[in-house]
């Protein structure tokens, strides 16, 4: 077979869920262009002016970088009303029990917003690899 030996990198994240994963194009084998995201404004001290714009630009190399996930929405459903006499461990059980979260859609950058830290930070940590190869 002709090609490259790992185009594509297989993330999982059991601590986070039996089956949360994200498959993505191997940082490593793409042109700069694909990781490098768009320019926005720095301030004096090379930080970003709004820091919100430099997350939506990363966002929107993750977007180009991931080809599929099954990665779940932790707020995307409102939590109970919760009386001040609730039993805290009742509520966790009733909780767990209660259907779980809906699955994130499309790959977008609106839709990588919505990833959980720990998701965010690893896809990062691959794509930063290939940056900054220290």
């Amino acid at each position: 077979m002709s090609g490259y030996t790992n185009p594509y990198v297989l993330l999982q994240f059991p601590e986070l869920g039996d089956d949360v994963s994200v498959l993505m194009r191997n940082p490593q084998l793409l042109p700069p262009r694909e990781i490098t995201p768009e320019d926005v404004p720095m301030d004096a001290s090379g930080q970003p002016v709004d820091p919100q714009a430099a997350n939506e630009a990363m966002y929107k190399v993750f977007a180009r970088v991931i080809v599929a996930w099954k990665v779940y929405d932790a707020v995307g459903t409102a939590p109970p009303e919760v009386g001040p006499d609730s039993d805290p461990v009742a509520l966790y059980e009733q909780l767990r029990e209660g259907g779980g979260q809906p699955r994130i859609g499309d790959i977008t950058a609106a839709n990588v917003a919505r990833l959980p830290m720990k998701i965010i930070n690893r896809v990062m940590e691959e794509i930063s690899r290939v940056a900054d190869p220290q």
